[in-house]
């Protein structure tokens, strides 16, 4: 028969053997062939007597009449069958069994507290998993700003990062593998919540030595027959169309495409002389060796960076997460 974990936790406290100096008293032996129906509400009550060593001041204490509360003693009793008070017309006294019984209640009680506490924690957003997936452009920016904040405010809550590609990622929201992935926003996706998080202008990325290489800015027009650099559209389909909507837009359709696997490696591309590309001037914000960075004459802005999430359901745990985002990035899209 399968058997709940927390059910599995209290029989084992009751299985305990007593403490030392004091005779074992093994509940398990004595429930042998016994059916037990024994609640918490039992072992609360025994608390109380056994703490009380008074029926009189138990029952007030648990704000019931004190007959049922010595019928359901005695149905605890019966149900071990053990005595665990010895009773007189003016004394109540534990039981060596009932002595080895109140610590093992006690337990119980407590990792019942425990389990509570943890389920109202979950409840709350404070304590559980949390999946977070983001493209390798997240992993510069966004994430540094947002994981170490949500850490500290959330320290019993545990984070699961992965480098995922826009499709990977959005995929892995639907599919439930993970709760919220960082992307290039797109086409609205069925089912999902989009934010956008940082937003910035295009700019064109030249190797050293080429005709543009000084220029201060550049028309799309005058790259119309050069080979275009572009991330593939597999790995990010809003990056991939926009790109080339642009060019379409200026009446370019490129010679040469060249697909990479990611903005550095697009970048790398254009230093080895491989043709141009059009990239978010976030990318290029460090020091690039072996290109030149050309702004755009007419500034076209691009979403670098959007989060996703299944918007049909918010845990609570994932609320938190997404007002820390927008705490961070509050303005600045």
């Amino acid at each position: 028969m399968n058997t709940h974990p927390q059910i599995r936790r209290v029989t084992s406290v009751l299985t305990r053997s007593g403490e030392c100096g004091r005779p074992k008293f093994a509940l398990s032996g004595l429930l042998q062939g016994r059916r037990a129906r024994v609640e918490l509400r039992h072992i609360r009550y025994f608390i109380a007597v056994a703490e009380e060593l008074s029926f009189g001041r138990a029952a007030a204490r648990l704000h019931i009449a004190q007959p049922p509360l010595s019928v359901q003693i005695k149905d605890l009793e019966k149900d071990l069958g053990v005595k665990l008070f010895d009773r007189t017309s003016r004394t109540t006294t534990l039981t060596h069994e009932g002595e080895v019984f109140l610590g093992e209640a006690r337990q119980i009680v407590d990792q019942v507290g425990r389990a509570r506490h943890a389920v109202h924690q979950v409840a709350a957003g404070a304590l559980g998993r949390l999946c977070v997936g983001g493209i390798p452009y997240a992993f510069a920016e966004e994430l540094p700003r947002i994981i170490p904040r949500f850490r500290r405010e959330n320290p019993h809550v545990l984070l699961d990062l992965r480098e995922v590609g826009t499709q990977d990622g959005l995929d892995a929201v639907r599919s439930g593998a993970v709760d919220i992935a960082f992307v290039r926003e797109g086409d609205p996706v069925e089912g999902l919540e989009i934010l956008p998080v940082r937003t910035c202008r295009f700019e064109v990325v030249v190797p050293l030595g080429h005709r543009l290489a000084d220029a201060g800015t550049v028309d799309l027009r005058a790259l119309a027959f050069e080979p275009f650099v572009v991330t593939a559209r597999h790995i990010s389909p809003y990056y991939f169309d926009q790109t080339l909507s642009l060019l379409a837009n200026r009446g370019i359709t490129p010679r040469t495409v060249i697909e990479a696997s990611s903005i550095p490696a697009q970048l790398g591309y254009v230093a080895c002389g491989m043709g141009v590309a059009l990239v978010p001037e976030s990318a290029t914000s460090a020091r690039v060796k072996y290109v030149s960075r050309v702004a755009l004459e007419q500034s076209v802005w691009s979403t670098e960076v959007a989060a996703a999430w299944h918007g049909s359901s918010v845990p609570a745990i994932l609320s938190r997460f997404l007002e820390v985002v927008r705490e961070e990035f509050a303005g600045q899209r």
